[in-house]
C-alpha cells in the first residue's frame, strides 16, 4: 500500500501545478483516547478499550425551527422511533445528513442537532454528522459554533465536512493543493473546537484523486461511497490500496421495490459488499439509507432504502445484525483485484494502452486513467499496474484523457488516436447506468467470479497507443 506522510508541526512547501503554495500543517495530531469516545488506534476505531467497528445507516435529515426532522420522505416523522428501530435492526452507527439547510438562527439549529444526537445516544446509536461544507464565511462561523456546541457529547463520533466533492464541489477544477488546504484547516477546527471527535470527508469514486486526493488529505480516515455491482469491488479495492489511511464504507445500497429488482438481490448486495469491506480491511460500513424515497431522480435513488413506503422492513434490514456472524470465518484479504479491476463494466471494442511514469521514469502503481468519447457522453476508468502499464478499453473511441496517481499532479489533454477508418462499434453509447444492477451474484452470494475473468479482459479490442505520462510527484516535504 502507498503511504503519504504529512508532516505536522511546520511550513511545508508543496509543489502542483507549476506553482508554489505554502501550507501550514498544524500540530494537530489523533485526539487523545477518551473514555466515552471513539478514537483511533491501530488503524481501528476503539471505544471503551476495544475495537469498534460501525455499522451504520445514512438518514437525512432537516432542521425545523429548533427540531431536527426527518426527510419528508420517510414513513413516520417520529426522530425517535426511527432510531430505536435502526439499532433494533442491529445498526450501531447513523451518518445524519444535515447538510441542507439556509442561514438563519445559529443557537436554535446547534440546540436542535445536540437533541438529535441525544436521541441517537438514547437509543444506542453513535452519530457521524454530515455538515453543510463551510466555504462561505458565514458557514465557516457556523461550523466553529457547531463544533463547540457539540463537543462534549460523546455519541458524537465524527464530523463529515463534505459530501462527495466530485459531485457537490462548487469549484470545477479545484486544485489538488487548495483542497488540501482546505481539509486541513477543517480538520484543526475540529481539533481546537471538539478536540475528542474525530473528522473526515465523504469521497466518492477513485476519480476523486484528480482534485480532492484522497491519499492526501489531512483526515482521520478515509470515508468512501460506491454502488453498482460492477463497480464495488473494484473501487474498494484502489480505497484498500491507495488511499494510505485507515478507510470505511460510508454509502453502498442496491436499489430493490421486489418488482423489477428482488428484495433477495440487495440483501445479497449487501452480504457481499460487507464481506468484501471486511476482507480489504475496512474499518466501518454504511448503506445509504433508512427509507425509500419514491420521488428521488433516479431508480437507485428510488429504492435504497431498508424501509419501503409503507414503512415495512426489507429483508436487507433484518440481515445486519447477523453479518458479522455470518462473515467473520469466511474473511481472509485478499492479495489480488476482482477479475473486472481493469476494465470493470467489460467494454470489449477499442483500448488505449500505456504507462504512467514519474519524473524519473520510475513507474506509478494505481493512477487513475479516465476517458471520454468526443461529445463526452461516456466516460470510462482504469488503473495502472506495478509496471506503470495501463489498457483503458472501451465500446466508443477515447478522444479526451485525464490522469493522475494519489500523490502526484494531473494532467489533462485531448489526443486522437489511430484506429481503422472502418471499425466496428457495437453498443458504443453504453454507460455503466444502462447496466442492469440484476444478476451479477452467485448462488453463494458473491460477485464476478474467477471463472468471468476472461470476459473482462477483451482480448480482440483494437489497440492504439496513448504514450508515456509523466506526473509530477506533489511535495510534502
Amino acid at each position: 500500500m502507498k503511504r503519504i506522510s504529512i508532516i505536522i508541526g511546520c511550513l511545508l512547501l508543496l509543489s502542483c501545478n507549476n506553482r508554489k503554495e505554502s501550507i501550514v500543517f498544524y500540530n494537530d495530531s489523533l485526539p487523545p483516547i477518551t473514555d466515552g469516545y471513539v478514537g483511533l488506534q491501530n488503524g481501528h476505531f476503539v471505544l471503551d478499550g476495544e475495537y469498534w467497528f460501525p455499522k451504520m445507516l445514512n438518514y437525512k435529515a432537516f432542521i425545523d425551527g429548533d427540531r431536527v426532522i426527518p426527510a419528508p420522505y420517510y414513513t413516520g416523522t417520529d426522530l425517535r422511533e426511527h432510531f430505536d428501530t435502526i439499532a433494533s435492526w442491529g445498526f450501531n452507527a447513523v451518518r445524519v445528513c444535515l447538510d441542507v439547510m439556509g442561514e438563519g438562527d445559529s443557537t436554535a439549529k446547534f440546540e436542535a442537532t445536540r437533541r438529535m444526537v441525544q436521541t441517537a445516544d438514547s437509543a444506542g446509536l453513535k452519530v457521524m454528522l454530515l455538515i453543510k461544507t463551510p466555504f462561505e464565511p458565514y458557514w465557516q462561523s457556523y461550523t466553529k459554533g457547531l463544533l463547540r456546541h457539540l463537543a462534549d457529547l460523546p455519541a458524537l463520533w465524527a464530523f463529515d465536512f463534505m459530501n462527495e466533492p466530485l459531485y457537490f464541489d462548487p469549484e470545477p477544477e479545484r486544485d489538488k493543493m487548495d483542497a488540501v488546504r482546505l481539509a486541513n484547516e477543517w480538520r484543526h477546527w475540529v481539533r481546537t473546537y471538539a478536540p475528542h471527535q474525530l473528522f473526515t470527508l465523504a469521497t466518492a469514486e477513485p476519480i476523486e484523486v484528480f482534485e480532492w486526493d484522497p491519499s492526501m488529505l489531512p483526515v482521520d480516515f478515509i470515508e468512501m461511497h460506491t454502488y453498482h455491482p460492477l463497480r464495488a469491488a473494484s473501487e474498494m479495492w484502489w480505497y484498500a490500496n491507495y488511499c494510505g489511511r485507515p478507510w470505511m464504507v460510508g454509502e453502498t445500497g442496491l436499489p430493490a421495490d421486489d418488482d423489477s429488482v428482488p428484495y433477495d438481490e440487495q440483501l445479497r448486495f449487501m452480504l457481499h459488499t460487507y464481506h468484501y469491506a471486511r476482507q480489504q480491511n475496512a474499518i466501518g460500513y454504511g448503506w445509504w439509507e433508512f427509507g425509500d424515497h419514491p420521488d428521488g431522480v433516479n431508480f437507485e435513488a428510488q429504492y435504497t432504502g431498508l424501509r419501503d413506503t409503507s414503512g415495512r422492513r426489507k429483508p436487507a434490514a433484518a440481515l445486519v445484525s447477523s453479518m458479522p456472524q455470518l462473515c467473520e470465518e469466511s474473511i481472509q484479504h485478499r492479495s489480488q483485484p476482482p477479475v473486472n479491476y481493469y476494465n470493470m463494466l467489460a467494454y470489449n471494442n477499442v483500448a488505449a494502452t500505456g504507462t504512467i511514469i514519474d519524473m524519473d521514469g520510475r513507474p506509478i502503481e494505481g493512477a487513475v486513467i479516465r476517458g471520454w468519447n468526443e461529445d463526452w457522453s461516456v466516460g470510462m476508468n482504469t488503473f495502472s499496474n506495478g509496471n506503470g502499464s495501463f489498457r483503458l478499453v472501451s465500446n466508443d473511441i477515447c478522444t479526451h484523457f485525464e490522469v493522475s496517481a494519489p500523490g502526484f499532479s494531473k494532467v489533462k489533454f485531448d489526443k486522437q488516436l489511430s484506429y481503422p477508418a472502418n471499425i466496428q462499434l457495437p453498443n458504443r453509447y453504453r454507460e455503466y447506468q444502462q447496466i442492469p444492477v440484476t444478476g451479477w451474484s452467485n448462488p453463494d452470494g458473491s460477485y464476478l467470479s474467477p471463472l468471468d475473468s476472461l470476459r473482462y479482459q477483451a482480448p480482440n479490442a483494437v489497440e492504439a497507443y496513448l504514450g508515456k505520462i509523466k506526473l509530477r510527484k506533489l511535495q510534502t516535504r
